[in-house]
């Protein structure tokens, strides 16, 4: 077998994991949704302000729900490396004929397309919430592309922490610590004209702001390839920082 067969059946040995366990896929979903549902009720009146960029609320906070879902999911992948690490699993692996690197990326690869199926959801729940998609289609695959790639590369921190610590409490408290700031210090839930001016200044070096702002021109506006390409490029630095920040601990934990 090469590396790229290998990462496939690792890949598809965790997606079935992650099927036989379906309340970890359930909570990774449960908050995105709980948050659409009371977010667009309770703001609703704040598309009435001045300056307020749409006509509804819900147009602008879907891109924020499916960014909250990639990290959700991102965030559970640290947990799957301490549990495969518990359970004897990544030593079965290490003792197999097979590159190394496939572990990590097998790993890596499932979360992406976990990320996908769960970013379709909540496309779906938004569409029938009355929110529109002005890009159709293919936008909507580009918006579940460019979801998809950022957990990836967020899912690389998760597991440096899972690899640091091999303690699954200690990776779910970190996860969970670094979701709601990382959130609510960007762009997700109120425009940058109306958030105060140091918020406003973090919320431009948040690597979560550009994939909003990319999907919420998707959804609103039409093909800014501009805010596509940025929010690739950001979240391809973001992922060779975290990806061989992991690479390095996996080659520490196994050694």
């Amino acid at each position: 077998m090469n590396v790229v067969s290998e990462t496939l059946t690792i890949t598809q040995r965790n997606l079935t994991k992650s099927v036989r366990v379906p309340i970890l896929l359930f909570m990774s979903l449960f908050q995105p949704l709980l948050f659409l549902v009371l977010f667009s009720q309770i703001f609703s009146s704040l598309a009435n302000l001045p300056g307020f960029p749409y006509d509804s609320y819900l147009q602008f906070l879907v891109p924020a729900i499916i960014a909250m879902t990639a990290l959700s999911s991102a965030f559970q992948s640290g947990l799957g490396t301490v549990a495969d690490i518990e359970d004897g699993m990544l030593d079965k692996f290490l003792i197999a004929p097979i590159y190394r690197v496939s572990i990590m990326a097998g790993r890596i690869l499932a979360d992406g397309i976990r990320i996908i199926a769960q970013a379709g959801v909540v496309i779906l729940a938004a569409f029938a919430m009355g929110a529109r998609y002005e890009t159709g289609l293919v936008g909507i695959a580009m918006m579940i592309f460019l979801a998809s790639i950022f957990g990836m590369a967020w899912a690389g921190l998760s597991n440096i922490v899972a690899l640091r610590t091999q303690n699954a409490e200690v990776t779910m408290v970190i996860g969970i610590v670094l979701l709601f700031p990382i959130l609510f210090l960007s762009t997700g839930f109120m425009p940058a004209a109306l958030l105060p001016d140091w918020l406003d200044t973090v919320a431009r070096f948040n690597p979560l702001t550009y994939l909003i702002d990319a999907e919420r021109a998707l959804v609103n506006d039409g093909w800014d390839w501009n805010l596509i390409l940025q929010s690739i490029g950001v979240t391809l630095l973001l992922g060779a920082v975290t990806l061989t920040a992991a690479t390095r601990a996996f080659r520490k934990a196994i050694s």
